[in-house]
């Protein structure tokens, strides 16, 4: 069965309804004021992608990058990059990265 968000033109509320296709969303109250005045509204979608094609994506982002134009570009390339895996390393490669960068530049602050 689909959810359907609609928008009740009385109170202005957004809800979703669990509707199957035969049924008549103006049957349905709205769950903030009882009325069943509302509007169906166009909801969001996310595309789901596989890790294989997340790291697919994130490795032709590597490709086509030539270097960095600073160390924050860098720095949300790779959360980006730990987002793509399903362990979200994020946190844990942001961390590599700094300690790296405070390797190769003892003492400079970081951006």
């Amino acid at each position: 069965m689909p959810i359907y968000e609609f928008r009740c033109q009385s109170c202005h509320t957004k809800f979703e309804l669990l509707l199957t296709l035969s049924e008549n969303p103006n049957q349905s109250p709205c769950p903030h004021c009882g009325a069943k005045n509302h509007q169906k509204l166009v909801s969001k979608f996310r595309r789901l992608r596989s890790e294989d094609d997340r790291i697919d994506h994130i490795a032709d982002k590597l490709e086509a990058m030539d270097q960095p134009e600073s160390t924050g570009e860098m720095r949300e390339f790779i959360k980006e990059m730990g987002r793509a895996t399903d362990d979200d390393m994020s946190a844990e490669l942001e961390e590599m990265f700094e300690a790296d960068l405070e390797n190769d530049n003892p003492g400079d602050p970081i951006e």
